[in-house]
């Protein structure tokens, strides 16, 4: 540092140590508590490591578990800053707060509502393991004590490479043992929920312990724009001490007018067909919002302090759900030119409107957009499965009561039958009578109950209640 970044330094420690005192009060103490221990989910701290590395724009990062601390190294190119602690306000709003006056903070820091930010209150998670955390970065080593008191470091690691920052988490906490934290934060380790899906420059997490090593790794393929949409086909892989587990996604993703991409993701099977996926709602990381959706929906959400929620009743909030659903609706004729609609399609769209929330619901954030704008998009579009990867249209459309009648009468015979060239039946695995039996919701959605939505409204064209005596 140079030499009025040292006075900022020692300024910043006077600062936080006046604050310190002040927290410390019997009558201030819950403070910390209640910023520590907002988050149910241990070693809830990972994700926001990873969140800030990816802002520093690290492409890799690694993570030593030790049984007296947790060493996290990666190699973001943006290094720690520190600022006049006299004029926070100020730099606060033009966006030049410094980075250790930002992680000494409580909720204060350049970090926009809307973007994933920098050492937020999310870091303070950290404290769930440890009093002390040390950070060894190319600009600066020091620790923080009491919280939020910084003070500068004797000497740096003899092993950081020269670029590296590396994160040092002492497990000194007051009530939880060392072994106990080695165990949650390992476990967490192997557990982590897609963690680089949605970052921007993040493609490898490397982690290592008590003789535990593991890496997720991210490759995009065949990435490309579709009008203003990116499509991207992405692999993610957990290779754990060995053994691999693979997850396939196709992505489809705008940019608002925030600038940052809200994303749609299908997963795919090892031999690209669509595959239902059971997700909550992301934001850059799972949260705990069920979206009752078989898809992934991704988006820059103002979350509840936790992280876990999403704020419901919030314009910024209610409109990202309106693009993504648009998005989710707009991705359906893309699917269809792959050759990825097929009879499993009844398993990916949300077919149920009693599944969702309404819109008005201002205790929890509502999904139904994304059965509107789908069923709208499905019956205005040539989207309905037929035969050998082609779709067909609502109005040239024949749902079978029975898969038998499917294998009785060609399409080209429905056609005579029904006076419609194009005629086709659509979902020819799937008889309307055995779906009815088991799920009537969706045989009403797929043929629209007793209004016959889907269907041609004339008596002699309503094939769907046809069975094979009648046709014969």
């Amino acid at each position: 540092m140079i030499q009025h970044e040292n006075e900022w330094f020692y300024a910043l420690t006077k600062d936080r140590t006046e604050s310190a005192d002040t927290l410390e009060k019997p009558s201030m103490r819950g403070v910390q508590r209640s910023v520590v221990d907002k988050y149910s989910d241990q070693a809830h701290f990972i994700y926001e490591l990873l969140q800030n590395a990816d802002d520093v724009k690290a492409t890799s990062v690694r993570f030593r578990l030790e049984e007296n601390g947790l060493f996290f190294i990666h190699n973001g190119t943006v290094h720690f800053t520190v600022s006049d602690p006299q004029s926070e306000d100020a730099d606060t709003n033009s966006g030049t707060l410094g980075h250790i006056n930002s992680i000494t903070s409580i909720a204060n820091s350049n970090k926009k509502e809307v973007s994933i930010g920098k050492f937020g209150v999310g870091f303070k998670a950290v404290f769930q393991y440890t009093q002390t955390p040390h950070i060894y970065d190319p600009n600066i080593q020091f620790k923080i004590e009491r919280f939020i008191v910084p003070y500068l470091l004797d000497a740096d690691l003899d092993w950081r490479e020269t670029q590296e920052t590396v994160f040092w988490f002492p497990f000194d906490h007051k009530v939880k043992r060392p072994r106990e934290s080695f165990e949650d934060i390992l476990e967490k380790l192997k557990t982590l929920d897609l963690p680089i899906l949605f970052l921007s420059h993040l493609k490898s997490v490397a982690f290592d312990g008590s003789g535990v090593s593991g890496k997720y790794s991210k490759t995009v393929k065949d990435q490309r724009p579709r009008g203003d949409m990116a499509i991207q086909r992405v692999t993610l892989t957990l290779d754990l001490s060995g053994k691999k587990t693979i997850k396939r996604l196709l992505t489809f993703a705008r940019r608002g007018g925030n600038e940052l991409p809200h994303c749609v993701g299908y997963a795919l099977r090892a031999d690209g067909r669509l595959v239902p996926i059971d997700r909550p709602a992301f934001c850059f990381f799972p949260t705990k919002e069920v979206t009752n959706l078989n898809f992934i929906v991704h988006a820059p959400f103002l979350l509840t302090d936790s992280r876990e929620g999403i704020k419901a009743g919030v314009k910024h909030n209610q409109e990202l759900v309106q693009q993504l659903a648009q998005l989710a609706a707009d991705s359906l004729p893309i699917l269809r030119d792959e050759g990825l609609i097929d009879d499993g399609l009844l398993e990916i769209i949300p077919y149920d409107e009693g599944s969702f929330s309404e819109l008005d619901d201002r205790r929890k954030i509502s999904f139904k957009p994304f059965y509107t704008s789908i069923k709208s998009k499905l019956q205005a579009d040539t989207l309905l499965p037929a035969a050998d990867g082609v779709c067909s249209g609502k109005a040239n459309s024949y749902w079978a009561s029975d898969t038998e009648l499917v294998e009785l009468i060609s399409d080209k015979q429905l056609a005579q039958l029904t006076g419609m060239k194009d005629a086709r039946w659509i979902f020819k695995s799937r008889g309307k009578k055995e779906v009815q039996n088991a799920n009537r919701t969706l045989a009403d959605f797929i043929d629209g109950g007793d209004a016959r939505e889907w269907m041609r409204k004339e008596p002699n064209l309503i094939v769907s209640s046809l069975d094979p005596e009648a046709l014969l």
